[in-house]
């Protein structure tokens, strides 16, 4: 999967899977926080109904902390697994 970030005049895009997403006005964190609420999100709807699904999260230092309705699915969602588990892995490339 590629992901190309681009800046055209003083905006941003994100280019992922042929879509393209306008970044403005959101800190990259609350992106994170998107995909984890739905990565969470839809297991807990798919399992107990219902039209939404709340996560309430805060920064403390450098720790995220955020409380839930849990499923009982979470290790599914992969945001989920990456962040309890710390499974990035970034391999820096030289410029050219």
């Amino acid at each position: 999967m590629i992901i190309k970030l681009l800046r055209r005049d003083s905006e941003y895009y994100v280019y992922i899977n042929g879509s393209v997403i306008k970044v403005d006005g959101l800190r990259p964190i609350d992106y994170l926080l998107i995909a984890l609420a739905y990565g969470l999100g839809v297991r807990y709807i798919d399992k107990y109904g219902g039209n939404e699904y709340i996560i309430n999260c805060e920064i403390v230092d450098d720790e995220l902390r955020c409380k839930a309705r849990c499923s009982g699915h979470e290790d599914r969602c992969f945001v989920y697994r990456l962040l309890i588990r710390g499974g990035l892995s970034l391999s820096c490339l030289s410029q050219s």
